[in-house]
């Protein structure tokens, strides 16, 4: 992850180092450049909006090479401006304090960056732009060659924090690859923009609330206005397009679960059942996760484990 000018990017943000002596495009060199008068700080509880104290602030990010930084993009009528995505994430995180309450960092690379008048800080913005701050990680599990061992850690870690959340009925919502961590010698979720407490009628697929159609299960999209004809279009044009999760469209299981997803939406709207699902969306899309990531490192998954989770949406494996 050396180099601040990317680390990761996705469709609404991209993630940079916050200080490295070894790089001028980094987060610490661009503040320094902004030089800007008006800063608002971000604390789980408060808003702290500062004029004239960019030298403190600047001090304050001196030497800290363990950090990231979440860049929002301006994005578009689709995905959202920064200031609104910026805001979606942040209330996840708040809510998220309260649910994993002192193991905040424990579940997640959330962690304050520095105090403000003894107030921890999590984000910053100063003009058009917005920052959330996290602690540097090692790589998404998608770029990781499992072990045995290290895959049944990575299931246990992230079974242990979805269950959890599904006990406070918080979705993550965007179950992927790419939105799992290894940090601390821990499996973690990150990416929370599309987090909320349950699904309320606010929800719906224009706003973006579906997530990723790799892994979610297609009734979770029905669910948010999208027929099943139009699914199947739009996993067929991302599959097509998005070459970034070129290393699934090989794998004979994610074919096999895929169609079976489908299949299964078609038994769940038929026995009326498409209401009562969304709790489980998260396990879903984690069990194909699973299932894909062990064709991929040719080990073994629990497949009684896996069943379970499946085990809502009438599909076994």
């Amino acid at each position: 992850m050396k180099g601040g000018k990317e680390i990761s990017q996705g469709y609404k943000g991209k993630t940079f180092d916050l200080y490295n002596e070894d790089d001028n495009i980094d987060f610490y060199t661009m503040f320094k450049n902004a030089k800007p008068e008006r800063i608002v700080l971000y604390s789980l509880n408060t808003k702290i909006r500062t004029t004239n104290q960019y030298e403190s602030i600047l001090k304050k990010l001196e030497n800290k090479k363990n950090y990231i930084v979440k860049k929002f993009k301006r994005g578009n009528i689709l995905l959202g401006n920064a200031k609104l995505n910026f805001r979606n994430e942040f209330n996840s995180i708040k809510k998220l304090s309260g649910i994993y309450s002192d193991k905040l960092s424990y579940y997640t690379s959330l962690t304050p960056l520095f105090k403000y008048n003894n107030i921890d800080i999590y984000g910053m913005s100063y003009g058009y732009y917005y920052f959330i701050f996290q602690e540097k990680c090692h790589k998404t599990v998608e770029n990781i060659n499992f072990t045995q061992k290290e895959f049944n850690k990575f299931i246990v870690d992230i079974y242990e924090s979805l269950a959890i959340l599904q006990k406070n009925n918080f979705l993550h919502n965007d179950i992927k690859a790419d939105n799992i961590i290894y940090c601390d010698n821990h499996y973690k979720l990150i990416d929370w923009d599309l987090g909320y407490i349950k699904y309320t009628h606010f929800k719906n697929f224009i706003k973006g609330s579906g997530g990723n159609f790799m892994f979610n299960h297609p009734i979770k999209f029905y669910n948010l206005g999208l027929s099943l004809f139009l699914f199947k279009f739009f996993f067929t044009f991302f599959k097509n397009f998005n070459n970034h999760n070129k290393w699934l469209y090989n794998l004979e299981d994610f074919k096999i679960i895929s169609e079976k997803s489908i299949e299964s939406a078609e038994i769940i709207i038929e026995k009326n059942k498409t209401k009562k699902l969304s709790k489980y969306y998260d396990m879903f899309a984690f069990a194909k996760l699973i299932i894909c990531l062990a064709e991929k490192n040719n080990l073994t998954y629990p497949k009684e484990f896996v069943n379970k989770l499946l085990e809502p949406f009438y599909i076994s494996v």
